[in-house]
């Protein structure tokens, strides 16, 4: 097993193969290291890299007691359902949301990137979800990758706390985790997006993916447990809950769109994130890996 950094050498790496490369950060307990390929903006759009963030507000409070994984989506939100809703939705579980198994077609999706929910007629993306038919078992059916899924998350977790997904994790944590400048997009009813669009930076990325690296801590700070990780991360070669577990479960990963990746090893205690646009994704994490593990 590779105990040492492999930063040199993923630097070279993505000078190499990866002219969309923004930065490469790797972070360790002994330290911190960066490197910026051009000029960009301090917080990046880390686009569905938010799911993951997103489900660790719902380990927090399972920690606590507050919720369950098992609970059901009308458990939370009932008073928001409309009067005809899909009866399937009384089978929803917040794991059948994560795993994106929630029931619905992909055209429950707002994606905000390139949707224009104004002219589409659903600018309350919550009445649009939970109006959505089921047209498969919830947990059942296929995989269908939505944003939506995770803006429903964040609903339940405002629910629970009286606050919004983002001022909830900025306080439990961000702020634990020392992150230098975030922001996080919200729909025009002002709730937290959830399924995408959190800006951070590659330090922040890098100290949340060490936290999880470390079984849930950081600097001697308690933010999730370590079944929870565990349970999160998903089996061997499947999504968890945001997350991708390897084939040989020997460590994870969070992405988004165009090449946002944080890399998380808890053999070496070790997260690495790359930022980029139009990364060459499949061809750097089968470099990647091999330089840490």
């Amino acid at each position: 097993m590779k105990t040492g950094s492999g930063f040199e050498e993923l630097t070279k790496l993505l000078h190499e193969n990866a002219p969309g490369a923004y930065m490469a950060a790797e972070m360790t307990e002994n330290g911190y290291k960066e490197e910026q390929f051009r000029l960009g903006a301090g917080a990046h759009n880390v686009y569905s890299i938010s799911k993951s963030v997103t489900s660790c507000a719902v380990g927090i409070l399972e920690a606590e007691g507050k919720i369950k994984d098992t609970d059901t989506v009308l458990r939370y939100l009932s008073e928001y359902f409309p009067e005809n809703f899909d009866k399937k939705w009384e089978r929803v579980r917040l794991c059948d949301v994560m795993h994106h198994k929630t029931g619905y077609s992909a055209e429950a999706n707002i994606d905000i990137d390139v949707m224009d929910f104004w002219a589409d007629g659903h600018p309350d993306f919550l009445y649009h979800v939970l109006t959505q038919p089921l047209i498969y078992e919830p947990g059942e059916g296929p995989f269908v990758y939505c944003d939506t899924n995770y803006y429903l998350i964040g609903r339940v977790v405002e629910k629970i706390t009286g606050s919004t997904l983002g001022a909830f994790l900025q306080e439990r944590m961000f702020d634990p985790l020392r992150w230098r400048g975030n922001a996080w997009g919200v729909c025009p009813k002002n709730h937290t997006l959830g399924g995408t669009g959190l800006f951070a930076t590659a330090r922040d990325l890098c100290a949340y993916g060490l936290m999880l690296a470390c079984g849930g801590e950081f600097e001697g700070v308690r933010i999730l447990t370590p079944e929870w990780i565990k349970k999160a991360r998903g089996e061997k070669g499947s999504y968890g809950y945001g997350f991708t577990n390897a084939g040989d479960g020997r460590w994870f990963l969070t992405g988004g769109a165009y090449g946002q990746m944080v890399y998380i090893f808890p053999e070496i205690r070790t997260s690495v994130c790359v930022l980029g646009h139009d990364m060459p994704v499949g061809e750097i994490n089968q470099k990647i890996v091999p330089l840490y593990l």
